[in-house]
């Protein structure tokens, strides 16, 4: 990857100022324009993802729980539903981390 920061070269061991911030472990402060556009609409894509995701997840347990008549059986298919959400979201971040990094190696 080529670098794209236009800060001159500092000694071995010096910070740019951006670095020395109290910013979390995460955070690039010596981002390139591509880099940083990326990183915001992945942001952004978990974000409204999660969000469809908790809507239409809570929706459909809604949908299932009132559906059904016997209160054992909603339990029995609404519970592991509950418990499924978790997995669903987590594989729906690991993906989109995924793309994420797939799109900044070709960048």
């Amino acid at each position: 990857m080529t670098e794209t920061d236009s800060t001159p070269p500092q000694a071995p061991g010096r910070r740019s100022r951006f670095a020395c911030l109290a910013t979390p472990h995460s955070f690039k402060p010596d981002l390139g324009l591509f880099d940083a556009l990326v990183a915001v609409l992945a942001c952004l894509l978990r974000i409204f993802g999660a969000c469809s995701l908790f809507a239409l997840w809570g929706g459909f347990c809604f949908w299932a729980w009132s559906a059904i008549g016997s209160r054992f059986w909603r339990f029995a298919v609404v519970g592991p539903l509950a418990f499924l959400f978790p997995l669903a979201l987590a594989g729906l971040l690991v993906g989109i981390g995924a793309i994420e990094k797939r799109i900044e190696a070709r960048g």
